[in-house]
């Protein structure tokens, strides 16, 4: 079961959102579409409608994080290669290249961590206590405080 609450969005929203991956300018969706700039903003600003835009923007090109690593699986595997073939290297080259790939993977695990700890939510479990007393006004110079504003006959 999947803890990710499922989202939808409104076909006017994915419209707006479509648009502006497409051309990337809030003034030309506006323009193009016909509706005011305010209420693209809007749109563009809930919830659904962003992650919709990021997850698409992550998932194209070489942003896409199967295709970068594949790129970089490349360069490395290219540079072994070269290795090979001519016997002169340095281990800064590769070191580099295997940095790379270990700052990216830790990158994507920290981003996964941070996107869980958001999607819970910051409470997970409330406990409430209630105190009975003889003061129902609380203790200390507080309680004695209210009790004068609420029971005092000068109005």
């Amino acid at each position: 079961m999947s803890k990710e609450v499922s989202t939808r969005i409104s076909p006017e929203g994915i419209e707006i959102a479509n648009t502006y991956l497409e051309v990337g300018d809030v003034n030309a969706v506006s323009s193009g579409l016909g509706i005011p700039k305010d209420q693209i903003v809007e749109y563009l600003n809930k919830r659904e409608v962003k992650k919709y835009i990021d997850s698409v923007y992550l998932d194209a090109g070489y942003r896409n994080k199967f295709k970068l690593a594949a790129a970089l699986d490349t360069l490395i595997d290219k540079k072994i290669e070269e290795v090979e073939e001519t016997e002169m290297y340095t281990n800064k080259d590769l070191a580099d290249l295997l940095q790379m790939a270990h700052k990216m993977r830790m990158d994507e695990i920290k981003a996964q961590a941070e996107l869980e700890k958001a999607s819970v939510g910051s409470i997970r479990t409330q406990n409430n206590v209630l105190i009975q007393g003889e003061a129902p006004f609380g203790q200390g110079n507080y309680g004695a405080l209210m009790e004068k504003l609420v029971n005092s006959s000068d109005v």
